[in-house]
């Protein structure tokens, strides 16, 4: 018989499972999640397949791109390297990578804290074209070194991954390894993560889910994108064991010291740290590209770690996140419902279409709203094209980066009110 504290973890572990099942039953999860109070893992599980030409289904050691959670490994081998006095983080980039425009007045903090001002790649119009092509770390400076900064570095926050990869020079020209391997020897060997690291064109990566787009109950695989196109920004892989690893790893002090762990987690604009975001007593770790999403959080007051990766880029992965957090801690959750579409009206179609800006976390990124044949389109630089699907005659639905409900305000519309993975976004029309 159960005692009365193994009774309520499997109470929990049963809601837990119960509700991501429900996200998976609706077409809005495939991958894996991991749900630990300390050492002591309340639900380790995979869903949906990794592979569904294979009927390969997810696993807790599926491994999955985990996009822009490679940031936060990027800001712990610059913690080390400065812990060894090879560098320091108010020093001007200069000093350790000469030459690049700005250098003198961009420091590494800069860097690590997205406050450069250097433009973001990524969001130029064109790279969703060329993703599918292997560049050199060159290539990539190249790509954005003689673009004006945005703003004077240290003035406010705007999301670069230009910065990062830039960073991933950095460590490559003071250790003379390549930036997968230093992030092997130093982070993930020392901590057990045997299923991570970086995948360059041509690897075989045992037991790696495939990326895809999920459309009601039908999964489409996305582009390809050679990880070359996202290096120190967005390239490693990981599972949900793994990455629970290198959570207990950071707080029991195997790769940094006390005093870097402190400046990792430091917030900073807008409650940006270093590679991660600090709001109250939750620090998160999160990424998305071409066919992934994921999402680290840990809340040190009770010691609750969540994982959730996913090899579908439309998941509802921060709501997931939320539920399974709620369920640990005994607070309110909801199971998800499911949307209802209505036919799509095409008169209105012209007052949605054109090209509208938004920013979010600084970075201002071009939405480009256009009508093919009886249907509606939606392309954010930087995410391949995909379609509106009404469920009213102003709201629509998208699935891109996570899911979108966007409300065009106005006839014509002169705004979209958006709600993107559960933050609200402003998109207004330009000319």
């Amino acid at each position: 018989m159960l005692d009365q504290g193994e009774n309520m973890a499997w109470r929990a572990r049963s809601r837990m499972d119960t509700l991501v099942r429900a996200y998976e039953r609706l077409g809005r999860f495939s991958g894996s999640v991991l749900v630990a109070r300390g050492d002591r893992v309340l639900l380790s599980k995979g869903y949906g397949l990794a592979s569904h030409e294979h009927g390969v289904p997810n696993t807790p050691r599926t491994a999955f791109r985990i996009g822009s959670q490679t940031k936060t490994f990027t800001a712990i081998a610059i913690l080390r390297l400065q812990e060894r006095g090879l560098l320091d983080v108010t020093r001007p980039l200069e000093e350790v990578l000469p030459g690049h425009p700005g250098g003198d007045r961009i420091t590494l903090h800069h860097l690590l804290t997205n406050t450069s001002g250097i433009p973001d790649y990524i969001t130029t119009e064109g790279f969703t074209r060329t993703m599918g092509l292997p560049r050199t770390v060159e290539e990539l400076i190249v790509s954005f070194r003689d673009r004006p900064l945005l703003f004077t570095p240290g003035e406010r926050l705007s999301y670069s991954n230009s910065g990062w990869v830039l960073l991933g020079a950095v460590i490559e020209r003071l250790t003379g390894e390549t930036y997968g391997e230093h992030i092997r020897r130093e982070i993930l060997a020392p901590l057990g993560m045997e299923r991570s690291g970086l995948a360059s064109r041509g690897d075989v990566v045992p037991g790696h889910a495939d990326g895809y787009t999920l459309d009601g109950g039908r999964a489409v695989r996305t582009p390809y994108l050679d990880n070359s196109n996202q290096y120190a920004a967005g390239a490693l892989h990981s599972t949900a064991e793994d990455m629970f690893r290198w959570v207990r790893g950071l707080r029991a002090g195997k790769v940094l010291a006390p005093r870097s762990l402190r400046a990792l987690v430091t917030p900073h604009a807008d409650g940006y740290a270093y590679g991660c975001a600090v709001s109250g007593d939750r620090v998160e770790s999160s990424g998305g590209t071409i066919g992934y999403v994921s999402l680290t959080t840990h809340r040190p007051a009770d010691d609750l770690t969540v994982v959730v990766l996913a090899n579908a880029e439309n998941a509802a992965f921060t709501e997931i996140e939320a539920g399974l957090a709620a369920i640990a801690r005994g607070e309110p959750y909801e199971l998800p419902g499911e949307r209802v579409f209505v036919p799509a009206d095409p008169s209105v179609f012209d007052a949605c279409t054109g090209r509208y800006e938004c920013t979010f976390m600084g970075r201002t990124s071009a939405i480009e709203v256009t009508r093919e044949g009886e249907g509606l389109m939606v392309e954010v630089h930087g995410l391949k094209k995909t379609e509106l699907r009404p469920m009213s005659r102003t709201r629509y639905f998208a699935r891109m980066k996570g899911e979108v409900e966007l409300t065009f305000v106005g006839e014509p519309a002169h705004e979209i009110a958006m709600l993107w993975s559960g933050h609200p976004v402003t998109a207004r029309r330009v000319a």
